[in-house]
């Protein structure tokens, strides 16, 4: 969870279409969950249906030929209370893509796993603030 927090741009993946996809957005860590933003369509859909998405967050020096990969499967939900909702307005998550603002989604983790490659030492510096 600490590498998750070091970043702000990862990939909802996900089934469209009985096809596997990925898409990039931008969120935050909030208290060991993932929040981040989506109008109407396949991030909002899965959500409100509360499906298990995947979430991958991935970190590469090309020139060390070191980095991490970290991948987070668990349930999607939309943030409905209006208390969590003003939480997740103030994590500050870029709105880069969505017109509207969208709708806040959580993803509570069930499996974390991940993997380092090359250098023992490729990972946010320590004192790296969790947002």
């Amino acid at each position: 969870m600490e590498l998750l927090a070091s970043e702000g741009i990862g990939r909802v993946i996900l089934t469209e279409q009985a096809m596997p996809t990925a898409l990039p957005v931008a969120y935050a860590v909030d208290h060991g969950t993932i929040v981040f933003r989506s109008s109407a369509g396949t991030k909002l859909a899965a959500a409100v249906k509360g499906t298990v998405i995947a979430f991958e967050v991935d970190s590469f020096d090309v020139h060390e030929r070191a980095g991490w990969s970290v991948v987070v499967t668990g349930l999607a939900s939309v943030v409905e209370d209006p208390e969590d909702e003003r939480s997740a307005t103030d994590l500050r998550i870029p709105n880069w893509v969505e017109p509207d603002g969208g709708k806040y989604i959580r993803l509570l983790p069930s499996i974390v796993t991940g993997r380092r490659v090359g250098s023992a030492h490729t990972g946010p510096p320590h004192g790296t603030p969790a947002r």
